[in-house]
């Protein structure tokens, strides 16, 4: 037997396969991207009917599951918006309840609630297209964009589509409960201690530490936004960079914390907006 010989066979045996696995791996990421099923804002998770929507706005399926709408701050009867919170239910009764939709899943494991992350999409037999209960509730002014890293790919125009309702004082942009606070609005701030907020002011000025960023809105005694440092490059890349930011009008949202001075933690670059813009004379010029 030519040992040899053999030995040569089975390397290139080997060889072969890796280059086959090798070759598999580079393409993957191309079949990837190009599945419509792993687009930005979430990936078709099939079709699914809702049998109920209850108070918080969880949707129970006829399969046996309840998804959340990621990415929302709704109203909440236990949170005390009971009329804000029933009318926000009857609208996504109205239009999910006896009608087949679209799952479009956001993330892979369900919450701590066991509620799947997703948004439901309707399917539109007249125009052939789809819609997304997520962006229709925000339009119809029924609840606030909440950054979350699952949805990182919907905030750009949920953000748009918010902006919209708040301009137009749809839903709970009438309430002023709900209203974008001024950062100059101490009284306010206070009293909306531990609940989700959205609040506009001026930076006044950034801190930097090891592991956070600070900014100060105007007044002195003002609110401040505190920001992981490893957030800087993403807001930099989104034409936020964080050193650039003063005298800028931002709107920084998130769970407002009072217990040593009116704070947002900001874990995601879509809870900062800038509002406006400072021009060369410090004014401070709308932002298109």
């Amino acid at each position: 037997m030519n040992f040899r010989s053999a030995h040569r066979r089975r390397a290139w045996a080997r060889l072969s396969r890796a280059l086959r696995l090798c070759v598999a791996c580079a393409a993957l990421p191309v079949m990837v991207m190009a599945a419509p099923g792993f687009a930005a804002c979430g990936r078709p998770g099939g079709r699914v009917q809702a049998v109920s929507v209850d108070q918080r706005l969880d949707i129970a399926l006829s399969d046996g599951r309840t998804v959340r709408l990621g990415g929302l701050d709704a109203p909440s009867a236990d949170r005390g918006a009971p009329e804000i919170a029933n009318a926000a239910q009857d609208f996504l009764s109205r239009r999910l309840l006896g009608r087949e939709a679209d799952l479009i899943l956001l993330a892979a494991p369900t919450d701590r609630w066991g509620r799947t992350i997703a948004d439901l999409s309707l399917p539109d037999s007249a125009a052939g297209s789809a819609g997304s209960t997520a962006a229709a509730l925000l339009a119809a002014g029924w609840a606030r964009v909440r950054p979350e890293f699952e949805t990182r790919g919907c905030v750009a125009e949920r953000l748009v589509i918010e902006d919209g309702a708040r301009r137009a004082a749809l839903g709970i942009w009438r309430d002023p409960d709900f209203a974008v606070i001024q950062s100059s609005d101490s009284a306010e701030l206070r009293r909306r201690d531990g609940r989700f907020v959205v609040i506009e002011g001026m930076v006044g000025r950034v801190g930097f530490a090891r592991s956070r960023l600070y900014l100060e809105l105007v007044p002195h005694d003002g609110p401040t936004i505190v920001i992981a440092r490893k957030l800087e490059p993403a807001l930099a890349r989104e034409g936020r960079p964080v050193g650039a930011l003063v005298g800028e009008t931002i709107r920084a949202r998130g769970a407002l914390d009072d217990r040593f001075g009116p704070r947002i933690e900001v874990g995601e670059p879509a809870m900062i907006e800038i509002a406006r813009r400072a021009d060369a004379s410090g004014e401070a010029a709308p932002h298109r």
